[in-house]
């Protein structure tokens, strides 16, 4: 019976939503079981406002009355033509009428209804079957969490654009203190269910028109050395818009993977910012195909935030989690692979993971930057990130005569002082040649160095230091795409390794204090 997925359902009062007229001084009584299909609806995330021809302060007094008049969002109670009302709420809502479903006892006003929005779709309530009807479009719902806050948002917003009659959109964004932040590349594990759910819900804003299993978008996420991907989220005076965009560029092919936004961020120039994230590096990168689809203006009124910035990721990891986080006890200190490894961990809710700009550098050793850095009591530090010559500027020159030998040194007595422990995974010595990094002079002769370093330092601090060797747990070279960047299936070997290491030193901490 539904032609597209339901967003939104407009109400009708009078022997729709409760039985006798109101303006006719009926004493009007509710029906019981669609008042519990609306609170329903939205908690799977489906909003509901109504279309009444009655007087507003009646209308409203009556559903306050019946406890409902917070359930829905942009109510219009009014003695005026519905046709045009309701193509106001649906455009104040930023929807299509295709995602809203018309609930009216009154056929002429369903079929008025229909001629101005032929998309829109309707249910007569006088029907024997209509209730069934709504309790199985409720059951088709997969959504978890109501957006009467998010429309709530809305609200507001129209109302102060009512108070100052001409200002255009770019002013009041400038006004509203508009904040976007961007997490980048395996940030986004952790937001992988709302992300998938975003995209699998989206039509008019899904410009790619793309549909994803959650367990696919992680291994594309996963796989930096083809996608690069950033989440969206957005917020101002007015509140916390949430997740309200997600893309992913395939920078091998030079497309976009996922292109996809709420309609919480239509207006506002979202979209735009971000294709500047991509274009940074890229910035030959051609999306003129999405010409005419929204405002190509560059958005100077949205104030970026990185995800590197403490309160700012906190909040969003609070808007995400309905746990409350706790202090991390591991930090996987191994670049762009370090949130690969964190969600294959059966203790990623203790896990904290580098990604950039906050990294740790075995080079923090050598400047006395590392006393900036947050070390928690277990650290897993991915060496091979090290062996590359752009991770030390200026100094690269030096390193086999006695500077990365220097740092790990360095290190070392960092952990024995603060009583640290730390798990080195050291990259394989003897990988087909291609899979080093030989413009950066990671190679197979200074891995060995390098390697050799660590074993002998794990050798002399066996309290302190650990290693785990790739080629102890690698089944083929076609794990890696690189000694630097890891498939999947090898982070999840990685992650099991480091859950096992954990779960040793706890075990044995317990025993020596029972002892």
């Amino acid at each position: 019976m539904w032609t597209a997925p339901i967003k939104l359902i407009l109400w009708d009062l009078d022997d729709t939503l409760w039985r006798g007229t109101l303006a006719e001084g009926d004493a009007v009584t509710l029906f019981e079981r669609r008042a519990d299909l609306i609170r329903a609806f939205n908690a799977r995330g489906v909003v509901s406002s109504i279309c009444s021809k009655n007087d507003e302060a009646a209308g409203r007094a009556q559903l306050e009355a019946f406890g409902l008049w917070d359930e829905f969002v942009f109510p219009h109670i009014a003695f005026t033509p519905k046709p045009e009302a309701i193509r106001g709420i649906i455009a104040d809502m930023q929807l299509r009428p295709a995602n809203v479903l018309f609930i009216d006892d009154n056929p002429h006003n369903l079929g008025e209804v229909r001629h101005a929005l032929p998309d829109i779709q309707t249910l007569d309530p006088t029907a024997p079957d209509a209730d069934d009807q709504l309790t199985g479009l409720l059951a088709m719902q997969t959504g978890k969490r109501s957006r009467v806050q998010d429309y709530r948002l809305l609200e507001a917003k129209k109302r102060d654009r009512a108070v100052v009659p001409g200002q255009s959109n770019d002013d009041f964004l400038r006004a509203s203190g508009l904040c976007a932040c961007a997490p980048f590349l395996m940030d986004n594990l952790e937001f992988v269910p709302r992300i998938a759910e975003l995209i699998n819900r989206a039509n008019q804003l899904n410009y790619t028109q793309s549909r994803v299993d959650p367990a696919a978008l992680e291994r594309d996420i996963i796989n930096v050395t083809r996608n690069h991907s950033w989440s969206i989220f957005a917020w101002d005076k007015y509140g916390r818009y949430g997740l309200v965009g997600f893309v992913m560029y395939d920078h091998v092919d030079q497309r976009l993977v996922h292109f996809t936004f709420s309609c919480r961020a239509m207006h506002m120039g979202l979209e735009e910012f971000a294709l500047g994230k991509i274009r940074v590096n890229w910035p030959d990168a051609d999306f003129s195909a999405l010409d005419g689809r929204f405002s190509r203006v560059r958005p100077d009124w949205i104030q970026d935030h990185g995800f590197d910035e403490p309160e700012v990721r906190a909040a969003i990891r609070a808007e995400l989690r309905a746990e409350p986080a706790i202090e991390p006890a591991i930090r996987i200190m191994f670049d762009c692979q370090s949130g690969g490894i964190a969600h294959y961990s059966r203790f990623r809710a203790a896990v904290e993971f580098d990604n950039n700009p906050r990294l740790f550098a075995l080079r923090m050793m050598d400047d006395g930057s590392y006393k900036e850095q947050a070390f928690p009591p277990f650290l897993v530090y991915g060496a091979t990130v090290d062996y590359l010559d752009n991770r030390w500027p200026k100094k690269w020159h030096l390193l086999e005569i006695g500077l990365y030998e220097k740092c790990v040194l360095r290190l070392c007595i960092h952990l024995i002082e603060n009583g640290l422990r730390m798990l080195v995974v050291l990259p394989p010595e003897d990988a087909p040649i291609e899979k080093y990094r030989l413009g950066l002079n990671h190679s197979p002769e200074r891995c060995r160095i390098f390697n050799a370093v660590w074993r002998r330092m794990a050798r002399e601090n066996p309290e302190h230091l650990f290693l785990l060797e790739v080629a102890h747990v690698i089944d083929s070279p076609d794990e890696m795409a690189d000694v630097t960047h890891y498939h999947p299936a090898l982070l999840q070997k990685i992650g099991g390794q480091m859950d096992l290491w954990v779960h040793q030193l706890l075990a044995a901490g317990a025993e020596q204090a029972a002892a």
